[in-house]
C-alpha cells in the first residue's frame, strides 16, 4: 500500500497500546538502563525446598510458553509454567506489534490470504539457507492456528499493511497491550488445568542418566524444581545480559524490551549439553536509534522519540563508521530499518549520521520523504516522517544533544571530524558529493533518489549507539524443536521455543515485520504438538 496507511495504522495502533508498554518501562521490566545488568552465574542452586510433578514444565510465560501452554492444557496434560515476574504480561509479547502469520482466518475475511508457500518461501530464501529450512516450515504451519486461537479467545487484530513491500501482508496487529491481551490466555490456560508459578528464575536443568528430568529454579530464598518429562525453554532472549551481548554481538545494546530475559534460559540448555546456532541478531528499533546518554524509555506515550534527532537513522542520508568512512548502502536503512537498519548499527557498535544545514533544514520542515521528492517506491517513506525533527523541538532536542556529547554542529567538516575522531571523513563526504552530483553511486550503489550533497555550512553529526526491543538466536534445535548436543543429537526431555531457539531465526533479521513473535508463537504451538508425541512414546 502506497499511501499513508502505515501511518494511520500504526497511529491506532499505538494508542491503544503505549500505556501498557510505558506501564512496564515504568516498571523497569523495558529499556530501564543503557547498559543492562550483568548477569551473574550462580555456583550451583543445591536440594530444593519445594517439589512439583508435572508432565511438562516451562519455562517463560512469553509468546511461545504461552502456545505452548495452551495447547497442552487443552489435551490434557499437567503443565506447570514458571515464570521469572511477578506476572504473565511482562514478556515482549505483551507489548509488542503483532506477529507475522499465514492461512488465518482474518487474512480470509479480508481477502488478503498468505499461504504458507508464499511466506515460507519469502522468509527461507531472506535466510539464505542459514536455518533449518524444515524447522522453519513446520513454525510457520502452525502460525495460523496461534493466531486463530487467540482471535477466539477474543483478542482483537487488525492486518498490517504492506509497509516494507514484501508482496503479501502477514503481520497481525494486536491491538490491545500488557494484561488486556495476555490474560485471556492465561486464563484459558488454567481452565483447562494449567498452572503458573511467578517470580521463578529457572536455572538449571535436572538430570537423571544423561535425560532431561525436570527443570529448577529460584525464586527468593527457595530453591524450586519441577520433575516432568518432557521440559521446554522458551525464557525470551538475553536482552538484559550486557555480558552475553558483548559475547555475541561485540557490543552492548541499549534494551528496549523486557530485561528480566537474561539469557538464564540459554545458560541452562548449555548445562544440559546443548549448543549454540550460529545466527545472533536483534530487533532494531525502527522508531529511529538512540545515543550513548539514553537513559530510561526514549519514547513519548505517542512513541515519538524524546528526542527528536534520533530519527536521522531512518532517513537514508550519509552514515559513516568511527573512522569517518561509508560502510554500507543506506537506502536499505531506510527501507528495512528493523533487518537491515538493526544489523547495520550492530555490526558498527556505533555509527555518524552526517547532514549540512540544507538536509537539516529540509527535514525539520517538509521532512525527509518531501525532501527527496516523495519516492512512490519508498514504500514506508510517508510513515517514516513521524519522526521527523519538528521546528518547535528542534532548537532544544539539538541543544541537549550537543550537551550530551552524541551531536556536534560546526562550521567546517574537520571539526565534525575532529570532534568524534572521524579521521576520514572529509574525503568520505568528497567522494560523495561527487555521487550525488552524477547521481551515481559508485562505492554502494544506492539510488539517485536518497543521494542529498553534504555542502552547505553549519554542518551536523550525530551518534548513535544500537538500542532493539529483544534479540534472535540461541540453542541448537532440530526439526522438533529438540535440544541438540555437540554432536547434533537431542537432548532427551529437552525442548527449546521462541527466540530462545536458535536455528529458526537468521540474521539479519528477516525483512517482514513480525516474524520475531510470529515464530514464537508458532514455534510454541510446534513445541506442544511435538511434545505430545514424545509423551506418548
Amino acid at each position: 500500500m502506497k499511501d499513508n496507511a502505515h501511518l494511520l495504522s500504526r497511529r491506532q495502533f499505538l494508542k491503544g497500546t503505549a500505556a501498557g508498554a510505558l506501564g512496564l518501562a515504568a516498571a523497569g521490566l523495558f529499556g530501564n538502563t543503557h547498559a543492562s545488568a550483568e548477569a551473574s552465574e550462580p555456583a550451583g542452586l543445591g536440594p530444593a525446598t519445594r517439589t512439583y510433578e508435572a508432565d511438562v514444565a516451562i519455562a517463560g510465560a512469553g509468546a511461545a510458553g504461552l502456545m505452548a501452554a495452551l495447547n497442552l492444557a487443552r489435551a490434557g496434560k499437567k503443565v506447570l509454567v514458571l515464570e521469572a515476574s511477578a506476572t504473565a504480561y511482562a514478556s515482549n509479547f505483551s507489548m509488542c506489534g503483532g506477529p507475522a502469520a499465514c492461512e488465518t482466518k482474518l487474512q480470509e475475511q479480508e481477502g488478503e490470504w498468505v499461504s504458507l508457500d508464499t511466506l515460507f518461501g519469502h522468509m527461507y530464501d531472506f535466510s539464505n539457507t542459514a536455518v533449518n529450512g524444515k524447522l522453519l516450515r513446520k513454525v510457520l504451519s502452525c502460525t495460523g492456528q496461534a493466531i486463530d486461537d487467540m482471535l477466539d479467545l477474543g483478542l482483537p487484530m487488525e492486518l498490517w499493511p504492506d509497509v516494507y513491500d514484501n508482496g503479501f501482508r502477514a503481520r497481525h496487529m494486536l491491538v490491545t497491550g500488557g494484561q488486556e491481551r495476555v490474560e485471556p490466555i492465561v486464563q484459558a490456560i488454567e481452565a483447562s488445568g494449567g498452572e503458573f508459578l511467578y517470580k521463578v528464575k529457572v536455572r538449571e536443568p535436572v538430570i537423571e542418566d544423561g535425560v532431561v528430568v525436570g527443570l529448577k529454579g529460584e525464586s527468593g530464598d527457595e530453591i524450586i524444581e519441577v520433575r516432568a518429562k518432557a521440559n521446554l525453554i522458551c525464557t525470551g532472549g538475553f536482552l538484559g545480559n550486557t555480558e552475553m551481548q558483548k559475547k555475541y554481538f561485540n557490543t552492548a545494546v541499549f534494551p528496549l524490551g523486557n530485561t528480566v530475559s537474561d539469557g538464564s534460559g540459554l545458560e541452562l540448555v548449555h548445562k544440559a549439553g546443548g549448543v549454540d546456532d550460529r545466527a545472533f541478531a536483534v530487533l532494531g528499533n525502527e522508531c529511529g536509534a538512540v545515543s550513548k546518554a539514553t537513559q530510561g524509555w526514549p519514547f513519548t506515550i505517542e512513541w515519538f522519540n524524546k528526542n527528536e534527532h534520533y530519527g536521522y537513522w531512518l532517513f537514508g542520508g550519509l552514515y559513516t563508521d568511527p573512522a569517518g568512512e561509508r560502510f554500507i548502502n543506506e537506502e536499505l536503512v531506510a527501507r528495512f530499518p528493523l533487518a537491515i537498519g538493526g544489523e547495520a548499527l550492530l555490526r558498527q557498535g556505533k555509527a555518524y549520521c552526517i547532514m549540512d544545514s540544507d538536509y537539516y533544514e529540509a527535514v525539520k520542515g517538509e521532512g525527509i520523504y518531501a525532501y527527496l521528492g516523495n519516492p512512490v517506491e519508498w514504500v514506508s517513506g510517508m510513515g517514516v516522517d513521524y519522526y521527523k525533527t519538528t521546528p518547535e523541538n528542534a532548537e532544544a532536542h539539538l541543544e541537549q544533544a550537543i550537551e550530551e556529547g552524541w551531536a556536534v554542529k560546526a562550521d567546517s567538516l574537520a571539526e565534525i571530524a575532529e570532534a568524534f575522531g572521524l579521521e576520514h571523513l572529509e574525503e568520505t563526504v568528497e567522494a560523495y558529493n561527487g555521487y550525488c552530483e552524477s547521481g551515481k553511486d559508485e562505492e554502494f550503489y544506492k539510488s539517485a533518489t536518497f543521494l542529498k550533497p553534504v555542502k552547505t555550512a553549519p554542518f551536523y553529526a550525530f551518534e548513535y549507539v544500537p538500542s532493539a526491543w529483544g534479540t534472535n538466536g540461541g540453542a541448537k534445535v532440530d526439526a522438533s524443536l529438540r535440544a541438540l548436543d555437540g554432536e547434533n543429537k537431542p537432548i532427551e526431555g529437552l525442548f527449546v521455543a521462541g527466540v530462545d531457539a536458535g536455528s529458526m531465526y537468521t540474521m539479519p533479521y528477516y525483512d517482514n515485520p513480525g516474524s520475531s513473535v510470529g515464530l514464537a508463537i508458532g514455534s510454541g504451538v510446534l513445541a506442544a504438538k511435538e511434545i505430545l508425541s514424545f509423551l506418548e512414546k
